[in-house]
């Protein structure tokens, strides 16, 4: 039987290029060579695609190529704007590409922390009270802002760009002094920002494995996050060995474990999540306060999707097999 020929897509134009470059690197190591062809495609920093012993070549040529490789499944690996944010899957949509992961829409819409948030605040999932701020509020009314930050929100707080991955563009300032200069940090991101309760608790994620046609997603076991120096699960802590203890099943009840499960499997479903997500969320005692959602989360050697799915017995090369298998089926359906 010929054997399923993957493109594994990686690198990209936003600032989580080298974290997509390590995972693009694992998932093309660990592809099962007895089924599939594996041809690695970078993507420059610059937009360029980059196929193995070519030339680089723009957008249009890049799909052309595509189709001239005869590739029948690309495997994203593409971390933060321009890769996870719905415009790649959109142009696959538009070839008739199979592609893993979610589609379009929800792509979008997941890495837009704050329109996700009030989608699934709308569906019954608590999430952390907040302000919206844009820069020229900011810049014209500082004061009013500082004002309704100390009565709302109080200190510490979470500031956040909303469409930055990787805990990149964010920042827990301790007091209204911390506040003034981290926020000009985050503004580096963009003119919006948001700026959140700080709930201090247990932080924990939740892998999601919809790979089954005709059956309800299902949550992977639990991990419980604990950086061994940084504040927050922030992005030294995410990639750098040693630097955060990662503990799968986490150290949490049943029943905590089994509300933070259906957290995320109601949030993989209300976002429109294909194939696989990561919920973050933090304890606020035993009730889970949810993050964010993850649509490609790292496939590292430190990332935490592959370790959920070895707790449930699942390895690694099955698992990516699963998710080709699950894109180029969807497709076809």
């Amino acid at each position: 039987m010929d054997k399923t020929h993957v493109a594994v897509l990686m690198g990209g134009v936003s600032s989580e290029h080298d974290v997509s470059l390590k995972s693009g690197a694992m998932v093309a190591g660990n592809l099962d060579r007895s089924r599939f062809d594996i041809t690695p495609i970078i993507i420059t920093r610059e937009g360029q695609w980059k196929f193995p012993s070519e030339r680089a070549l723009g957008v249009g040529p890049a799909l052309a190529r595509l189709a001239e490789l005869e590739i029948d499944c690309v495997f994203i690996a593409l971390h933060g704007p321009f890769g996870e944010d719905g415009r790649v899957q959109g142009l696959f949509d538009v070839i008739g590409m199979p592609y893993t992961g979610s589609g379009c829409a929800a792509s979008a819409l997941a890495m837009d922390k704050l329109h996700s948030k009030a989608v699934v605040r709308q569906a019954g999932v608590r999430v952390a009270d907040q302000i919206i701020l844009h820069r020229s509020e900011w810049d014209t009314a500082f004061e009013q802002v500082m004002t309704r930050v100390n009565k709302e929100i109080g200190f510490p707080c979470l500031i956040k760009s909303p469409c930055q991955g990787s805990s990149l563009g964010m920042a827990i300032p301790k007091d209204p002094a911390a506040f003034r200069t981290s926020l000009l940090d985050v503004f580096a991101y963009g003119d919006l920002v948001m700026i959140e309760n700080y709930i201090k608790g247990t932080e924990v994620t939740c892998a999601v494995l919809d790979v089954d046609a005709g059956k309800l997603p299902r949550a992977l076991p639990v991990t419980e996050i604990c950086p061994v120096s940084s504040e927050f699960f922030d992005y030294t802590a995410k990639y750098t060995p040693g630097a955060c203890n990662e503990i799968t099943p986490a150290r949490i009840s049943e029943v905590v474990t089994r509300k933070v499960q259906e957290v995320a499997e109601r949030v993989h479903t209300v976002i429109g999540c294909k194939g696989l997500s990561r919920s973050d969320m933090i304890l606020d005692g035993d009730d889970p306060v949810w993050i964010e959602v993850n649509t490609i989360p790292g496939m590292t050697e430190t990332s935490l999707f592959p370790q959920a799915a070895a707790a449930a017995g699942i390895a690694f090369p099955d698992l990516l097999t699963m998710f080709v298998e699950e894109a180029i089926n969807r497709l076809q359906r």
